[in-house]
């Protein structure tokens, strides 16, 4: 499970490189500064949506893809590519001006890339979030019945015998849709406990963080293993006291 994590967190961030480098083309080919700085300057919360909020929904994310490249898009359909000047200096130009099927498409192709993006990150979140047995959303069901090879059989194919790799994301449309319609529960609200308050002499309202909280656990532990031990050898030093045997003294019989 931590290798998939990982290996999905890569996966988000690839396709976030790719969408900043589809604004930059979009940029060059028609520069509207303002609709180029909105995707640049908001793109970061699509690739972390429950660290934003944990409450929104993934719908509401697909609303605010569409809100931020909606200008883009209806600049691109109704007014073309612009052709004045722009901010950043393109020394390479191109030997014609882009058409609109070009801009819509890398548009588009924006969208669809920022809802993919959204939709992992969302799926990746809710399952870190969940139980350990919480099956995965972004894996395929496992078979109902597992075909079962016999190893010693001969007549089998070698192909097989072989272990198919591992997804690491396995989406599909109709997932999309479900999560749309039916949105993940938002997180449960932990009670304060003994153990999320500071053990002062005086009672604290505050919550302590999870890594100070470890630290404390750490050392209550290690203060009641010293004062196990230091009672083991009393116990021990005075059970040697008792068998001592004192200089000119009578031994007991």
């Amino acid at each position: 499970m931590p290798m998939r994590h990982a290996q999905r967190q890569h996966i988000i961030s690839s396709i976030e490189r790719l969408l900043y480098q589809l604004y930059t083309i979009s940029f060059f080919l028609s520069p509207f500064l303002l609709p180029f700085l909105c995707r640049t300057i908001f793109q970061f919360q699509f690739a972390r949506p429950r660290d934003i909020d944990p409450r929104l929904s993934l719908r509401f994310w697909f609303i605010l893809i569409l809100l931020f490249n909606l200008s883009s898009i209806w600049a691109h359909a109704f007014q073309g590519p612009t052709m004045g000047r722009s901010v950043i200096l393109d020394f390479v130009g191109t030997a014609r001006p882009p058409t609109k099927l070009q801009l819509l498409s890398i548009d588009f192709a924006i969208v669809v890339l920022n809802m993919v993006l959204t939709t992992i990150a969302y799926e990746t979140s809710v399952q870190a979030a969940m139980p350990a047995d919480t099956p995965d959303p972004l894996l395929p069901l496992p078979p109902s019945m597992p075909a079962t090879p016999i190893l010693f059989d001969e007549d089998a194919p070698k192909t097989d015998l072989q272990i198919e790799p591992q997804y690491i994301i396995d989406l599909h449309l109709r997932h999309i849709i479900h999560r749309l319609r039916n949105p993940a529960p938002p997180p449960a609200e932990r009670d304060a406990s003994a153990e999320d308050l500071l053990p002062l002499p005086n009672t604290t309202p505050f919550q302590l963080s999870n890594s100070l909280r470890l630290l404390m656990q750490i050392r209550a532990r290690v203060r009641t293993r010293a004062q196990n031990e230091t009672e083991t050898r009393r116990g021990q030093g005075g059970e040697a006291g008792d068998n001592r045997t004192i200089p000119g003294g009578l031994d007991s019989t």
